[in-house]
């Protein structure tokens, strides 16, 4: 057999080695630890984005200091006072005695800094996702692989208890026009309140930014190598699951009302609750235990995985990259300043980067308001909503084989190109108020971003980054999305009021300029060897 060595500071492997593994297939204990993990991280952070999107007809007013049923100056929110709480909007000698159905409107100069205050509960979820991914390795390195995922968990149970206390101590449950001691007695704990709301969404946040680090990170590390795309795409499967059924129970026949909101963004906290327990259930990740020198621990959190006796092949190739591992320096600013590592590191931060300003969360965070701008009224709303949940989980399951059987660059480059088309076409549509194309081209667009940019951004770093630097490269990467999602976040209702339908314009050059960069620089890396996808760069 002919070698051909690649030096890896003075470690020699061979250019065609193939890990062979004797059972590539799913086991008891690999379904187990796959659905623990995901059910627990990825399918609660997938809550936390859908959830608030649904509840912002009333959180709005409940910050601005307006907690009362029938303080509504949505459309929808109007709808469920209504119908829920009797309220009349249409009999105006009822209206104004107290301010128990006025809403006062934010004068126009100061609408774009009033959009921004209405949407901090969903900025401090981001900063904290921001937080959590850039910290993410140093969870990672520092504790067991289950240890981090344990914290990410004890952060959100933490957030769904001060969520459920937000409007216990805040809350204005009166039917009929209140007097003004109920008034003043209501606002009594108003800003302790809303801090409390802040706090917790910022550990929600934090959270899900740790779980985009700590939980892909095991997955890639328990799974047989042919199968770590399919795993790893779990991660983004289960986020969908959870923000479809968030819209769900959002739901004004469920919790989606001005008095049980808080309950419908803080039960997912079971969730995080049952796996602080399970996830002691779990094995151990192999890789770390390598790098803790337990290799019989290792062995045998392997056969668990593996149901299979035969595990010497696969953990002496882990020995062999960890060997590799420890030699190098892991830092954030050395794979900043390594020449080796530029195109790796560029192309996942443009992937990640492009994943948020290609506007899906202008669609998740604020489907309600788009929706109700353009011309649906009342339920028509909700089912609006559910529909753009559905379409999502449908795709992200149809990406489980596509990402496989296509590979990662199709499914990233063609779909930008259609998503720059379905932009142009949104500014079209938008302009001349057609609400069903609206909302036809809208469900396109999150087909297309499902199948692509949705998984691959979680599995491309895994792929592209020697073992060593997957935790740095992975903090960085999801620190880029996590921050490009913050500014979608902070700018997009300002920049909607200023621009109207041309927003979009915005998301279509984001996403040419990132298609221009991944043709010409993001290798395909289905099924290939570091060294064949490093050969791209040279």
């Amino acid at each position: 057999m002919r070698i051909q060595p690649i030096t890896i500071n003075s470690i020699f492997v061979p250019d065609d080695f193939q890990f062979i593994s004797n059972n590539q297939k799913w086991t008891s204990t690999l379904v187990w630890a796959t659905l623990v993990v995901t059910l627990s991280t990825s399918f609660v952070m997938g809550v936390n984005i859908g959830g608030p999107n649904v509840y912002n007809t009333f959180i709005v007013p409940w910050v601005r200091g307006y907690p009362f049923p029938c303080q509504k100056d949505t459309d929808m929110g109007r709808w469920v006072s209504r119908v829920w709480w009797n309220c009349n909007y249409d009999d105006v000698s009822l209206m104004n005695k107290t301010g128990y159905y006025y809403l006062p409107e934010a004068p126009i100069d100061r609408q774009p800094i009033q959009h921004l205050i209405d949407a901090m509960h969903t900025i401090c979820f981001v900063i904290g996702g921001t937080i959590g991914g850039l910290t993410g390795q140093y969870w990672y390195i520092f504790l067991t692989r289950r240890n981090a995922i344990f914290i990410s968990m004890i952060f959100q149970v933490v957030a769904s208890i001060l969520m459920i206390i937000t409007l216990e101590i805040y809350h204005g449950y009166t039917e009929g026009d209140p007097d003004q001691w109920t008034i003043i007695n209501t606002l009594e704990q108003k800003d302790l309140a809303i801090c409390f709301l802040y706090i917790s969404r910022l550990l929600s946040g934090w959270s899900a930014g740790m779980c985009c680090v700590v939980s892909t990170i095991y997955l890639m590390d328990i799974s047989p190598r042919t199968m770590r795309g399919k795993i790893v795409t779990f991660h983004q499967l289960f986020i969908v699951i959870g923000l479809l059924l968030g819209q769900i129970i959002g739901l004004p026949w469920l919790l989606g009302r001005h008095n049980t909101w808080n309950w419908g963004m803080s039960w997912i906290g079971l969730f995080s609750l049952v796996g602080c327990f399970l996830i002691w259930t779990l094995p151990e990740s192999p890789r770390w235990l390598v790098q803790d020198q337990q290799r019989d621990e290792a062995a045998r959190s392997l056969r668990s995985l593996r149901r299979n006796t035969w595990i010497e092949a696969e953990l002496n190739e882990i020995e062999r990259q960890e060997a590799t591992a420890t030699m190098q320096d892991t830092s954030i600013y050395s794979i900043c300043i390594s020449p080796r590592f530029r195109w790796p590191l560029l192309t996942s931060i443009t992937l990640n980067a492009v994943q948020q300003f290609s506007g899906i969360n202008s669609v998740f965070f604020y489907s309600s308001s788009t929706l109700s701008a353009i011309g649906f009224v009342e339920d028509k709303v909700y089912w609006g909503i559910l529909s753009t949940g559905i379409i999502n989980l449908v795709a992200t399951i149809a990406s489980l084989k596509l990402v496989e059987l296509f590979g990662r660059r199709p499914l990233i480059l063609y779909p930008l190109v259609l998503i720059v088309f379905i932009m142009i076409l949104l500014c079209v549509f938008v302009e001349i108020h057609k609400p069903i194309a609206i909302l036809t081209l809208t469900l396109l667009f999150i087909a297309l971003f499902a199948v692509g940019l949705g998984p691959i951004p979680y599995i491309y770093p895994n792929e592209v980054f020697t073992i060593d630097m997957r935790p740095a490269a992975l903090s960085i990467s999801m620190f880029a999305g996590w921050f490009c999602n913050t500014l979608i976040t902070v700018v997009f209702q300002a920049l909607r009021t200023v621009f109207q339908g041309f927003v979009f314009i915005i998301f279509c050059v984001s996403c040419s300029f990132a298609f221009c960069l991944l043709w010409f620089k993001m290798p395909e890396t289905k099924r290939k060897t570091l060294a064949e996808i490093e050969a791209f760069w040279q």
